[in-house]
């Protein structure tokens, strides 16, 4: 008796503790299928679809950052439990600087270890 009351503490402690994790980065690998990046009105438009490995997270925010100097635009993004479910994202390309032509950028994916896949802009 006295083994059963530590081990559901730890075991109550494992599972608020994996219910807590709302922040996980993506991985390109692991969506059901690859983005899909467009242009329309000036917003960088990427629909996802969520990851097959893990059903219970839902991507909830696509982010880019720029190089400028290599014309680079690298996404992004993170999923969570508990999430509002989406598939379509906008990224206002003034707000990161790029206001010449988007087809002299190179797009990637980024995952959370570092490694990037190049996407390609549709038209």
């Amino acid at each position: 008796m006295k083994l059963i009351k530590p081990f559901f503490t730890l075991l109550l402690i494992i599972i608020l503790g994996a219910c807590s994790a709302d922040k996980k980065g993506v991985y390109f690998s692991e969506m059901s299928e690859n983005p899909k990046i467009t242009v329309q009105n000036d917003k960088l438009i990427i629909q996802t679809k969520n990851s097959s490995k893990h059903s219970a997270l839902l991507i909830y925010e696509v982010n880019a950052t720029t190089n400028k100097e290599n014309k680079f635009i690298d996404l992004t993004a993170n999923q969570g439990l508990n999430k509002e479910y989406q598939e379509r994202f906008e990224i206002d390309l003034s707000k990161l600087g790029i206001v010449d032509d988007i087809n002299q950028w190179n797009t990637n994916w980024v995952d959370p270890d570092g490694a990037k896949t190049k996407l390609k802009i549709e038209n």
